[in-house]
């Protein structure tokens, strides 16, 4: 839920954030940030000449849940404030969802008002389990791009394998025929795809997108900062009718329990459990959808009631599942393959704004 509250007086304001070079991405961290006793705290963040992007990820423990409630530019313009969004069947961000992790990316749109020098503020509130704002220790990871071209860009990607998937000769060679339909069809937004591969030895995986699967923290730990983790299991544990879940919109670059992308490549083989040209195929697409939602796509429209939407203007709008069919089921943010008859609809169509929102990600270099 997001969180619409009215302005406190008691904000809070943290000091100086610790900076760092990681792998020559400047970061801002503490972990040791607390919010006021009225449950919120600004953050200044320094951008510097350059830099063009910001990725703030925020996390708290549970039960509490941390959402951010506004970003403001230096010369004290709200540039993104989360209790607009509250009754709007447009979505933009999830950060201004509460959950135990939430990340922002700056900027979304090419629309929205651009990263500059000077000092910008991150305003969080955590609200307890009743979802009354408290005071609580939080923590704060802030990683920024320097990055003119908005055409183009790098995206480092570790395909890990767990349940013993690396072993599967099947399975390696359909990953590996996806992985080059992914990379061509990225690059139709000026993404090129820079890969690694790893295997896990570990438990059964459940998914990212709830913040509870701490395995996902030691995966991230291992891997580049700037690498986003696409887990692939032989099926999500308690989703098993799903090909694909995205950790969260957008995704964070720094070690958290939802910094991962996990595919279910058994659902994704058909019931004969092997990989034919099509299902291939769709490997590939659910390999870029699900990493899509990671750098801050959503589905142009949700299919519970086909009345909530992406923010983009370029994707249409519908109302009943034949229209939204109709006008998108090319399009690769579609919420499920269409499969009408012996072929699955090729779903490869990004729009000008979709791939705008993919290039302005941090983790996009």
């Amino acid at each position: 839920m997001l969180i619409a509250m009215s302005w406190l007086l008691d904000l809070g304001c943290t000091g100086p954030l610790k900076e760092e070079n990681v792998n020559g991405q400047r970061t801002l961290n503490k972990d040791d940030l607390r919010t006021s006793r009225m449950g919120t705290d600004r953050v200044r963040i320094p951008v510097q000449q350059g830099e063009s992007a910001l990725l703030a990820t925020a996390s708290v423990d549970a039960p509490n849940t941390i959402h951010v409630r506004s970003l403001t530019s230096p010369d004290g313009e709200e540039v993104f404030r989360s209790a607009e969004w509250n009754d709007s069947p447009y979505t933009k961000t999830n950060a201004g969802f509460i959950a135990t992790t939430v990340t922002l990316n700056w900027p979304i749109l090419a629309s929205d008002i651009p990263l500059t020098e000077g000092t910008w503020t991150l305003e969080l509130g955590v609200v307890d389990e009743n979802t009354r704002f408290t005071a609580s220790d939080y923590s704060l990871d802030v990683l920024f791009k320097e990055d003119a071209d908005w055409t183009s860009g790098v995206l480092d990607v570790a395909l890990i394998y767990t349940d013993g998937l690396d072993a599967d000769a099947d399975v390696m060679q359909a990953v590996q025929a996806a992985k080059e339909m992914w990379r061509d069809l990225y690059a139709t937004a000026g993404i090129e795809i820079r890969t690694s591969e790893f295997a896990f030895d570990g438990e059964q995986l459940g998914p990212p997108a709830f913040d509870d699967e701490p395995a996902f923290i030691d995966i991230s730990a291992d891997t580049p900062i700037s690498t986003i983790n696409v887990v692939l299991s032989e099926w999500i544990e308690g989703y098993a009718d799903v090909l694909g879940i995205s950790g969260d919109i957008p995704g964070p670059l720094v070690p958290t329990a939802r910094s991962a992308v996990q595919l279910g490549v058994r659902l994704a083989a058909g019931t004969d459990g092997t990989f034919d040209e099509e299902e291939t195929r769709i490997l590939a697409e659910t390999m870029a959808h699900e990493t899509a939602h990671y750098l801050g796509l959503f589905h142009p429209v949700e299919r519970e009631g086909w009345d909530e939407y992406d923010v983009l203007e370029d994707t249409p709008e519908c109302n009943n599942e034949s229209q939204c069919i109709t006008r998108l089921q090319s399009n690769l943010m579609f919420p499920f393959p269409v499969c009408p008859a012996l072929r699955c609809v090729r779903q490869e169509e990004l729009t000008d704004e979709q791939q705008a929102v993919l290039n302005r990600y941090t983790g996009v270099n």
